[in-house]
């Protein structure tokens, strides 16, 4: 048997707290690619700096993404507070209804 899930419009999924994440991440691996490029403190080797700059490169463009879907859930979450309290939408269906 199949359940249905309700999700209300003003749950943004957790996307704000990935994309704070994700985009944390990303920054903490690009300045750990600088510092090991630049300074060569540990001394890894090539492949393991291209892996963190490759993980650093992605883990932004996940946060950018998902930065993305938070707008866009905000601004739903926003135009379903004003269809709810919409005065106008109120005033036709009562009027429908006495008819």
């Amino acid at each position: 048997m199949v359940k249905k899930h309700l999700f209300s419009v003003h749950n943004d999924l957790k996307t704000g707290f990935f994309c704070k994440f994700f985009l944390t991440l990303g920054c903490i691996l690009f300045i750990i690619y600088l510092i090991e490029t630049l300074l060569h403190p540990i001394g890894l080797n090539d492949g393991v700096i291209g892996a963190i700059l490759a993980f650093a490169i992605l883990s932004l463009g996940f946060g950018l993404i998902l930065y993305f879907f938070s707008c866009q859930f905000a601004k739903l979450s926003k135009i379903a507070e004003e269809v709810e309290n919409d005065e106008s939408l109120i005033d036709k269906e009562e009027t429908n209804e006495q008819s």
